[in-house]
């Protein structure tokens, strides 16, 4: 199953609104059906990100947020030393061209099972770059 957080995005689209549940997307589709309810052991999710459009050099830069049911509140999903790349895509880093014109990636998220919604935010996206974004899970 999967759902598409980004469809046919060209800009930035901001950190989500604090207190807002209603801007992410609910994984309950997934077999993530949130706090509560969750599995009993962690299920080990996958993003795919593809370019649907573009020229010159594309890139983009994506953080996950999930929604903390205790906090009732948005939070980047994942560790790092620096607070800019906690919950960035790649490592913390911009994805870039695997052939020209052509963005294409692909990496594994775990920890979902605790949460009830995810948001994919565009922290920064080249010029001319439009992008899809897919969780999967099985």
């Amino acid at each position: 199953m999967r759902i598409k957080l980004l469809d046919g995005v060209s800009a930035t689209n901001g950190v989500p609104t604090a207190g807002d549940k209603t801007v992410g997307h609910p994984l309950t589709g997934l077999g993530f059906t949130g706090a509560g309810h969750s599995p009993p052991v962690d299920r080990v999710a996958s993003v795919s990100l593809a370019s649907t459009a573009g020229s010159g050099t594309m890139t983009v830069t994506v953080r996950l947020w999930v929604w903390v049911e205790a906090m009732s509140d948005w939070a980047p999903l994942g560790a790092d030393a620096t607070a800019a790349n906690r919950g960035v895509l790649n490592d913390g880093n911009a994805i870039d061209e695997v052939d020209s014109d052509l963005l294409r990636h692909t990496e594994l998220v775990t920890g979902l099972r605790n949460y009830s919604d995810v948001y994919a935010q565009v922290t920064a996206i080249g010029v001319d770059t439009t992008v899809d974004l897919w969780l999967h899970a099985r």
